[in-house]
Order: C-alpha cells, then structure tokens, then sequence
C-alpha cells in the first residue's frame, strides 16, 4: 500500500540529491516522508553529495551585529542578491562573531566576556543557544589572549568549541597558556593540558580541517622564521604538528586556510606578489603545491589580508578575500582576477563559506536551561507538521 513504486532505500538515495529547499517542503507531504528525510541517512548522505558535487554553497557576511547571506549556486551573477538574514543572537550585548562553520552548522558567538553562543543551521533557520563560562582572568602577569576555534567530533558526533586562553609576561614569555574545550553533547568544558607555544597569527583561526584545527605558532614570541602548523584533534583532543610548505619567507607575511577541504596557506609578499599554497594530501610535507602565484595590482596593492574562500562550480576559479571588505574571483590559470560585488553586500565584512545541510543541532542531555516555551515551540513545530501531513496516503 504506496503511492510511491519504489523500496524507501531507492526513495532515500533520490532525496540525497535533492536541493535543501525542496526537502523542506517535501517534509510536509506525510509522516513518513518527514521521518525519512529526518532520517540520519538522508541527512548524512545529503551532505556528502553536496560537498563532493561542490553544491549547495553558500556565504555567510558577518559584521557587528548583522549577518547577510548569499546562495553560490545560481549561475547567473546578476540574479544573486545578498539578503540580510536573522542573527541568533541579535540581541546580545556585544558583538556577534562567526567561530566558522563544518557540516552546514555555523557556530556564532558574542564576545568576552559575554560569551553567549549559537550553533546554528542558516538554511534550515534551527538553532540552539547557550552561555559559555568566561575564560579565566589573571591579573597582575601581564597581556591576555583569547582564542576560539569551532569543529566537529565525528566520532562522538559531538561538536566542539575550542579556547586557547594565553598570558604573555613582560619579556615574552609565556605565563599561562591553556587549551579547553567545550563539548556540546555533555555542555561542559574541559581542560586538556598546556600549550607551550605562542599563537602568530589572532586574526583568523578558525581553520578546521580533517577534524583537526589549526593554528600558526612559534617557540619564541614574534620569530617568524621559526613558524610551525600545530593542529589540535577534536577526538584525542592532542596537539601534533603538520609540515609547511618550502618557502622564503623572510618577508611573508603569513596566515592559514581553508580551500576545498584543504588546508591552506597565504604568503603575502608585500608590494612584490601573494602566493597560495594547497596540501592537496592532509599531513604529507610533498603534497603542498602552490596553487596561485599573483603580482596583480587589485590583488596585493594596500593588501593586509588575504583569505581564499571557495572554489567555483568548474574549479577553474577561486573566490578570494581582501581586507575584509572585498571579494575577488581568481582564474588559476589566465591569472586574472575579477571583482566580485553583489547587490546587498556589507561594506565590511568576514566571509565563511558553508554546505547547505538538515543536519539538526541538539544540545546535550545535561542541558536544563530548556525553557516551557522552547517545549511548546517544539509541539506547535510538530502539529503543524502533522496538520500538513494530513489528507496525503503516502506510505512507504
């Protein structure tokens, strides 16, 4: 008894193909089409074809307390248009901050010591909030740095909040320097042990790649010669090193990203050229290759910082950052490069790509800041699913 011909494992790789926005409304259909596009398979496997197709892009524009989104997948440029979306936390008191973003949830957070944060799916428009306790304050021993990174835990199915909390003394030297880490399923923190080694770079860390996130630090403070990729693991929650590519880098100016789910790195070469290595195989010194090596003057002229963002649907271009406040598309190989503007843009911004997804975010069960009106939310959510659902003889 089906209105549909087909096994529901057939019905589920179809769906798995599916744009987000029409398994939304497909949920309405019946009970049993919601449970199956509810299902973890669907969900999973919904995901890994749009990373592996490279669709379902999209932008995220952060800056003070207004985010704007914008959908990559349109082939026609004139018909995107960057539309401000709802901000979880709007209404904090501080500042809303974009920790980054992995299987299409992005994690906001406001600023210390505030520290309210969101875990939060733009497409599906679900989120859910909590307070993080503030990082520790020492006083008397000199300058305090905070650190925050977000990632996922594929093997608890946990995802993570990380804080690298560092005092520096009056010559230098490390006087406190601590990695925690807060877990979303158990909604506590954890400290996992010192951190003998001084963050280079505070301005964009956030790189989480092969479940690890990466920092550039050094043994002495300011020695840039002496740079090394320290990568964190979200699972063992242990610090191991990542080799760096060959470069001179005497004058580089030197930061860290993310590109096709590599790791990446910008050496910026001032007033001279900016060169961008990809390490096409995570962990392996021979892989990293340089990708893009530019002396175009919209490119490096008055450059402070350079972030690549995502590959275009051909691969042929990539989408860069400057100074927060411009995008460029790249051609890899006429080594041109192409503003990028779209009605609706912010002057200033951070960008983070993410994959469109329904994966759900669930606080964990130590969680009792659930509110009776979050629980009728969920029953109102739930009636109108079922109220849709009615009338419709689809069974599978």
């Amino acid at each position: 008894m089906s209105d549909v011909p087909m096994p529901p494992d057939v019905l589920a790789q179809i769906l798995s193909w599916l744009p987000v926005s029409s398994l939304l409304r497909f949920r309405s259909v019946s009970k049993s089409f919601r449970a199956l596009i509810d299902s973890d398979y669907v969900i999973s496997h919904h995901y890994n074809n749009s990373v592996q197709s490279n669709s379902s892009v999209n932008l995220i524009f952060g800056g003070d307390r207004s985010l704007h989104y914008l959908n990559l997948d349109t082939s026609d440029t004139y018909a995107n248009v960057v539309n401000k979306i709802h901000n979880p936390l709007y209404f904090a008191i501080f500042e809303t901050v974009i920790l980054g973003s992995c299987n299409g949830v992005v994690c906001l957070c406001t600023t210390e010591p505030d520290n309210e944060i969101a875990f939060w799916n733009p497409v599906v428009r679900k989120f859910k909030k909590t307070r993080l306790s503030p990082a520790k304050c020492l006083e008397g021993v000199g300058r305090g740095v905070c650190v925050k990174g977000f990632g996922y835990d594929h093997v608890r199915d946990d995802f993570k909040v990380v804080r690298l909390v560092q005092y520096v003394g009056l010559f230098k030297e490390l006087v406190y320097s601590k990695i925690e880490v807060f877990s979303l399923k158990t909604e506590a923190w954890k400290e996992t042990g010192d951190f003998n080694y001084h963050v280079c770079n505070r301005r964009y860390l956030n790189v989480y790649v092969n479940g690890c996130l990466h920092w550039l630090v050094s043994e002495k403070a300011e020695v840039k010669d002496e740079l090394m990729i320290a990568a964190f693991d979200l699972t063992t929650e242990a610090v191991r090193f990542v080799p760096k590519p060959e470069f001179v880098n005497e004058k580089a100016q030197v930061n860290l990203g993310i590109l096709g789910g590599c790791l990446c790195m910008v050496c910026n070469y001032p007033k001279v050229n900016v060169d961008i290595w990809v390490m096409k195989r995570y962990g392996v010194k021979d892989s990293w290759s340089k990708l893009i090596s530019t002396e175009d003057v919209k490119i490096i002229r008055e450059l402070d910082m350079l972030r690549p963002i995502v590959y275009s649907k051909n691969g042929r271009e990539v989408l860069l950052e400057k100074n927060f406040e411009r995008l460029y598309w790249y051609h890899i190989e006429d080594k041109t490069a192409k503003r990028f503007k779209v009605a609706g843009m912010p002057r200033l911004f951070v960008t983070e790509m993410f994959t469109g997804s329904l994966v759900q975010v669930k606080l964990g069960n130590a969680s009792r800041n659930v509110t009776n009106k979050d629980k009728n939310d969920d029953k109102n959510r739930k009636k109108k699913d079922d109220f849709l659902s009615k009338g419709f003889r689809l069974v599978l």
